[in-house]
């Protein structure tokens, strides 16, 4: 886990990279989507608890909407990886759905499983038919539907661990 010495683009706490034992867990092939987690929201009737709120309300264009009494993604983003949503949101949704968001190192060892690939699909630079990153002759400046970079899959079979949205973790 963590980056060696060499990485450049690595941020000052992945150092140093070390040997971490896991047990077994479960992850899902593909981040949440707006519809599912619209269904969340339309399930608990309330986007918060406890004084906190499982959605960014601040965001000028939010992409779930409440309509008519119901939470909804808005036309054609229903399959898309939600965002806006806090990391208490993310817990909440992992309740509710019975998982659990992953560790940081359990993140870590889905995305490039057990031999410490720089990517989740190898150590090869990101092109166009792995993952929405921006950059390069494929610049894209908004989610895609979750799994629409099967070429890009970690070695668990994990999918969109890299350029899609960024995710959340259990701890920092």
């Amino acid at each position: 886990m963590g980056s060696t010495a060499d990485d450049y683009l690595a941020w000052p706490d992945e150092f140093p990279q070390h040997q971490v034992y896991l047990d077994a867990y479960w992850i899902d092939q593909t981040e949440v989507t707006n519809a599912m987690f619209a269904s969340f929201l339309n399930e608990n009737s309330d986007q918060n608890t406890e004084e906190k709120s499982w959605l960014d309300l601040s965001v000028i264009d939010p992409i779930l909407v409440l309509e008519a009494g119901s939470w909804q993604s808005r036309t054609g983003l229903e399959n898309h990886p939600v965002v806006n949503v806090t990391w208490d949101g993310a817990g909440a949704y992992c309740d509710w759905s019975e998982r659990r968001l992953p560790t940081e190192a359990e993140w870590e060892k889905a995305a490039r499983g057990t031999e410490g690939k720089f990517y989740p699909w190898g150590d090869g630079a990101p092109t166009c038919d792995v993952t929405n990153f921006d950059g390069g002759d494929c610049i894209v400046r908004h989610s895609m539907p979750v799994g629409s970079y099967p070429e890009g899959r970690s070695p668990y079979s994990a999918l969109d661990m890299s350029g899609n949205v960024w995710e959340f973790v259990a701890d920092f």
